[in-house]
């Protein structure tokens, strides 16, 4: 009998160390799919942490970008508005000069040189030559220097001075203003004064 015993003691003890060594193992690979899934949660959470950032990342420079140019368009408007109003004011200070050089001899002496150049752009025989109301105590002296037949005429239009001559035969107006002279200046003075709005 002892040896049925002993064989079923080593039998025992042979199932327990294999039920041993296969608690080992399930307990390692538990441990080992414990691990890899912390592992995989762990780069997943990493992941959406990461995308969250960049999201978040994203919506502060949209945000940042969106104020900056607010500013930016903000800050160009003031200063495109001073510009305007100094160019407004150099050209009020402009108008005046010219309308006080209006009552000068050296005027006079322009509008007679003017109706001559006219004189010779309209040729016909049906030119109206237009100044402003004060001018019209210069029209013997623009007839004359005209050369040859013309009217003269008062036009609302012109507020500074000069002569606009039309001929409604040859379909042409010759303009000689003051007026237009300093509205043309506008470009020029954009141009050519340092006071350019720029990114």
């Amino acid at each position: 009998m002892p040896d049925t015993t002993s064989k079923t003691d080593n039998f025992l003890k042979a199932i327990e160390k294999y039920a041993e060594e296969q608690r080992t193992k399930m307990k390692s690979e538990a441990e080992v799919f414990k691990a890899k899934e912390l592992n995989r949660a762990e780069e997943e959470g990493l992941k959406e942490a990461y995308v969250l950032i960049q999201r978040k990342m994203s919506e502060i420079n949209n945000k940042i970008s969106s104020e900056i140019s607010k500013a930016e368009t903000a800050s160009k408007k003031k200063i495109f508005l001073r510009r305007k109003e100094i160019e407004n004011d150099v050209f009020a200070k402009a108008e005046k000069k010219l309308i006080e050089y209006t009552a000068t001899d050296k005027y006079a002496a322009s509008l007679v040189k003017s109706a001559a150049e006219i004189s010779k752009l309209l040729t016909a025989n049906d030119v109206t030559l237009y100044v402003k109301k004060n001018d019209l105590k210069y029209k013997d002296k623009l007839v004359k220097a005209f050369g040859r037949s013309c009217e003269v005429a008062v036009s609302e239009d012109i507020k500074i001075g000069g002569i606009t001559g039309l001929s409604r035969s040859m379909g042409l107006i010759a303009d000689e203003t003051l007026d237009t002279r300093l509205s043309g200046q506008h470009e020029w003075f954009c141009e050519n004064s340092g006071l350019k709005v720029t990114d």
